[in-house]
């Protein structure tokens, strides 16, 4: 019989989990397609996962995976639908979760459902046989993020990208206690990543009360599936559709009301007035039913169900920033009470679904503002905050942290962030058309200068308004350029070209004082870094001694910026994020078994490695992490270094040759001519 991935193994990580699942739909390809796989395969990982940990779910023997299996060949098809509808059945929580299954139904293929099985059957998905609870829950949502990318455009409209959940999350900043709703629940990852968010603060999942509403039906049992797979037992996910039938209270049939929502409504709707309850929360103004233009309709309907003091964000075209008419209204209507706190735009070919520019309103409950906030709208442009792919744009988390940091800092960036008064906007007809307050393209050239262009030189002031990045290098003007006319100076005898190739040996010196500077400031993250596993800080607060500490360590000697450093940590923590989960769970040593079981992995190599000491486990993972987030920051410095150069060489191909000299080579050439014409006997 094969071994159990996970059984007397090392423990079965999300990696090796999401390898298996893919290799198993490979394996299938031509009969189930990818965009279909979750939704086959989620039903039996979850019947296993219950069969497999007690207490995860209430499970009668008869139920059980092993039962199922034991009386199943022949009419295998048959006894998992019955052990799935008894798993229903015994859970309040998974009514109609599984009303669209039918392992048994006549288009069901024996073959295809053997092998499923066959598959799940390898796999042991204890808690004791996972490297992390969630293990299950985020291979499942990776499926769902393939199957999203395979759709295409027709068939991502209920899943919203995990890198803009996340971003929402930390946005909203929800907190233990507190009540969090998705009225477009869609594949659950909005209330997935707020319940992450909580985790990583030092919270726990199960202090949350977790609400969502979602009308596809098969958008709603996958979202259902992938909280439980996720062990986020603990929510109430109504099929229902929140723009005509908002969620209520039982005892009164008020509004229910929350103190965070985060949400990706459908771009571009219609609707229907007459079938809308509750026409209160449309208090702003009602946009024409047939216009498909409900997107303010959503962000009203968000505002209505938020608490006094609570938080919302909704993702929208940017289109409804700036359209006339009733929009303009409503949109006036919203900053004027205060209940708008910022404005972030995520630029174009973001989703899977649409390829047009979207926006993140941040929104207010009545009493939500801070008094230093009022009156005001923070504009955010991340349009260029992007990892540009072949057929997707992608938000990283370097991206993710710059934008969270502008947000929560609320100061004027140029060319990323501001912040508007009401009067700005007042004046502009309450237009939030982010360019219009913040532009993020390219700084335009300045113009030529025409007294360098007609007889030689650059103008000082050019090179002025670079010079502090050269001085953060240590590269002197003087090694550049020599003394020329007044304001002018010109390139060395060498050619610009010659002198630009210099500028990496005259940086050397200051670029490796800065990297030995990191080097120097990891050494002493020890207690931070062990502090996970010794006094248990949450993650979120490590990774903010981490940032806080190397900013101030490194940020006055003018290499990076702010944002390049918390770039840098943000995508190393990412990377390594199930590395200081191991940390915290189990220590550096549970780090040193889950490197060498993927190193293992990848080699195919069975044997174990020599036993480290304690002393030596500390030392493989600090260098590990540490080797890997300085090879970050110097991959930054380097381009900051080299864009030194292009500025230096485009200095050259503006002013390098100069009218002048084009006359001087004119008469050189034609001088030339003539006594060649006269040697040949032309006068």
């Amino acid at each position: 019989m094969t071994e159990l991935l996970g059984k007397h193994q090392e423990p079965l990580t999300v990696d090796r989990l999401e390898d298996f699942l893919l290799q198993t739909a490979d394996r299938l390809r031509g009969e189930v397609n990818l965009p279909e796989f979750p939704q086959i395969i989620g039903p039996l990982l979850l019947l296993k996962r219950a069969s497999d940990q007690p207490g995860f779910l209430r499970l009668p023997e008869d139920a059980h995976w092993n039962s199922v299996l034991d009386r199943g060949w022949g009419r295998l098809g048959e006894c998992l639908d019955r052990a799935l509808a008894t798993l229903e059945a015994h859970n309040s929580g998974l009514a109609d979760l599984f009303l669209d299954v039918h392992f048994d139904g006549p288009k069901q293929n024996g073959h295809v459902l053997a092998e499923l099985v066959g598959s799940v059957s390898q796999l042991s998905l204890s808690d004791d046989d996972l490297e992390f609870r969630d293990v299950v829950g985020r291979a499942f949502d990776r499926l769902l993020t393939r199957s999203a990318s395979a759709t295409g455009l027709k068939g991502a409209e209920f899943f919203t990208p995990r890198a803009v959940c996340r971003l929402m999350a930390e946005l909203v900043d929800p907190q233990p206690g507190q009540s969090i709703a998705d009225p477009h629940a869609g594949s659950g990852g909005m209330l997935v990543s707020a319940a992450q968010y909580v985790t990583e603060h030092g919270g726990h999942q199960a202090d949350l009360a977790l609400y969502g509403q979602e009308k596809n039906g098969t958008a709603w049992r996958t979202g259902r599936l992938n909280l439980l797979l996720h062990g986020l037992r603990d929510h109430e996910v109504s099929h229902s559709d929140s723009l005509t039938d908002p969620l209520e209270r039982d005892d009164d049939y008020a509004l229910a009301r929350f103190d965070r929502v985060l949400t990706s409504p459908p771009f571009s709707m219609n609707y229907s007035r007459n079938a809308i309850r509750h026409p209160e929360r449309m208090r702003y103004g009602w946009v024409p039913e047939g216009g498909k233009k409900a997107d303010l309709m959503f962000v009203q309907s968000v505002l209505s169900v938020l608490r006094p003091d609570g938080t919302g964000a909704v993702v929208v075209p940017q289109g409804v920033l700036f359209r006339g008419g009733t929009e303009g209204e409503i949109r006036r209507g919203l900053i004027e009470e205060d209940r708008l706190e910022a404005v972030i735009g995520i630029g174009a070919n973001v989703f899977y679904n649409t390829g047009i520019p979207a926006c993140i309103l941040v929104l207010k409950g009545s009493h939500g503002r801070s008094a230093d906030r009022r009156g005001t709208v923070l504009f955010v442009n991340a349009e260029r905050e992007v990892t540009v792919g072949r057929s997707k744009n992608r938000l990283d988390a370097q991206h993710i942290a710059k934008i969270v940091d502008a947000f929560l800092g609320r100061a004027d960036v140029p060319g990323f962030a501001r912040v508007v008064s009401l009067e700005e906007l007042r004046d502009n007809d309450f237009n939030l058309n982010i360019r219009r307050y913040v532009d993020a393209g390219p700084p335009p050239e300045p113009l030529l200068d025409i007294s360098a262009a007609l007889t030689g030189g650059v103008p000082w002031r050019e090179i002025e308004s670079q010079a502090d990045q050269f001085r953060a290098f240590g590269v002197s003007l003087d090694d550049l350029f020599l003394p020329d006319r007044p304001s002018y100076g010109r390139f060395p005898d060498a050619g610009y070209e010659a002198t630009a190739a210099r500028i990496p040996d005259l940086a050397s010196a200051r670029e490796q004082h800065f990297l030995t500077g990191v080097r120097a400031w990891w050494t002493g993250q020890y207690e931070i870094v062990s502090g996970l596993a010794s006094v248990g800080l949450a993650p979120a607060d490590v990774r903010s001694q981490l940032e806080a500490s190397l900013c101030e360590e490194l940020l006055h000697l003018g290499i990076l910026d702010r944002y390049q450093l918390l770039g840098a940590v943000a995508s190393w923590w990412s990377e390594h994020e199930d590395d200081l989960r191991a940390l915290s769970a189990y220590g550096f040593s549970g780090v040193v078994r889950r490197r060498h079981s993927l190193a293992r992995g990848r080699a195919g190599v069975p044997s174990r490695p020599k036993p480290l000491r304690q002393s030596e486990e500390v030392d493989y993972v600090m260098g590990m992490l540490g080797s890997d987030l300085y090879g970050r920051i110097e991959q930054l410095v380097t381009g900051e270094r080299q864009k030194l150069v292009e500025a230096y060489l485009r200095w050259g191909e503006r002013y390098a040759t100069s009218m002048a000299d084009l006359e001087d080579r004119y008469r050189t050439a034609a001088n030339r001519m003539r006594q060649r014409m006269a040697d040949l006997g032309y006068s």
